[in-house]
């Protein structure tokens, strides 16, 4: 909270409430920064979602390329925000070489044994303007209380 203030944030940007597709470090990041923008006071929460539509074709290309992937699709698509609940949208084309490189410094989700691992491997390797075709936006929840969003 302090770090908010000292560097006059008016914006934090964090996981949704499920932590993206319930990883624990994410769900804790989600709780620790909406308590941080609540002591803040003035700072609005954005929430980092996909849309449950491009969730499920990014299911669907997965399973078609025929890589191993042991999640429950209605669950996960359950985790995930409706399309009217998200409020910004940001372009991130550009950005392609840097979100690989930072699924890539996960070296626990990449190199173990996890649901996502085999997937995790196989997007670090593609290059990366397929990668930045496929990952070409994010998405957001303004999650601040109706009555203070200007």
């Amino acid at each position: 909270m302090a770090i908010l203030r000292e560097e006059g944030a008016s914006v934090l940007l964090s996981y949704d409430r499920n932590g993206g597709y319930g990883h624990r470090d994410h769900v804790k990041v989600h709780e620790v920064g909406k308590r941080a923008a609540e002591l803040a006071g003035d700072v609005r929460p954005l929430e980092a979602t996909i849309p449950r539509d491009v969730v499920a074709r990014l299911v669907w290309i997965v399973r078609l390329s025929r890589i191993p992937f042991r999640y429950d699709v209605d669950a996960l698509l359950r985790a995930y925000s409706a399309k009217p609940e998200i409020t910004h949208t940001f372009d991130v084309r550009r950005f392609a070489r840097q979100k690989q490189a930072a699924i890539a410094a996960h070296s626990s989700q990449v190199s173990d044994n996890g649901r996502l691992a085999p997937l995790m491997r196989v997007l670090t390797r593609i290059p990366a303007p397929l990668f930045g075709f496929v990952f070409n936006r994010e998405w957001y929840v303004d999650a601040a209380p109706r009555g203070s969003r200007s």
